[in-house]
């Protein structure tokens, strides 16, 4: 199979949501809850001139929190499940200042996880989707945050270990590559669009 060719990329953006999102929602609904994939052609070293091939090359998941700012943010994010509220933990205990920020107005992106199928990584592709991302569902975003640490997986190294030490620092240079800078603890906040929207 040959390498990816860039100009072929499709994301493809899923969401669902009971009702209207709005402050009239419970507060575990509130929270806009998004999966995006990245899909791109490829074709064979023998292909001659065909259509090519879809394949899966990365997904994300991510929380969209309108108006981020003028809400109880740790009462909505702990509702909704463990990860999200330990955002609004870090927010609202070690980095009140980041919402404060927010208080004009602006929505919360919390990405959750975002996945590189392992044939395509090495070309910042990462940093192209979550551009994407911005540049459409996130363009009211104020803010992102995201964890940068590895996930654990069955057979993977445990969090103890120097590999996931390492895995770690790298997903933190990785994505302050992208503009993020330190939160508190493993969370890294991206509150400047201006340069990624460009």
């Amino acid at each position: 199979m040959a390498d990816l060719v860039p100009e072929y990329l499709t994301f493809d953006y899923s969401c669902r949501f009971r009702g209207v999102p709005g402050a009239h929602h419970d507060p575990e609904d509130y929270p806009v809850s998004w999966t995006a994939r990245v899909i791109g052609t490829v074709w064979d070293e023998d292909d001659d001139g065909g259509d090519g091939t879809e394949v899966t090359v990365g997904e994300a998941h991510l929380y969209l929190v309108p108006d981020a700012g003028i809400i109880d943010l740790f009462l909505t994010l702990d509702a909704v499940n463990q990860e999200v509220a330990n955002v609004g933990e870090m927010l609202s205990l070690k980095r009140p200042d980041l919402i404060e920020d927010m208080a004009l107005g602006g929505d919360l992106l919390i990405l959750s996880s975002l996945w590189i199928s392992p044939k395509f990584r090495g070309n910042n592709l990462g940093h192209s989707f979550l551009k994407a991302i911005l540049c459409t569902i996130g363009r009211s975003a104020a803010m992102v945050i995201l964890q940068a640490a590895p996930v654990l997986a069955d057979g993977a190294p445990g969090e103890d270990t120097p590999e996931y030490e390492a895995a770690k620092a790298a997903l933190r240079r990785y994505w302050e590559g992208f503009g993020f800078q330190p939160a508190a603890g493993d969370y890294l906040v991206l509150d400047d669009m201006a340069d990624v929207l460009e």
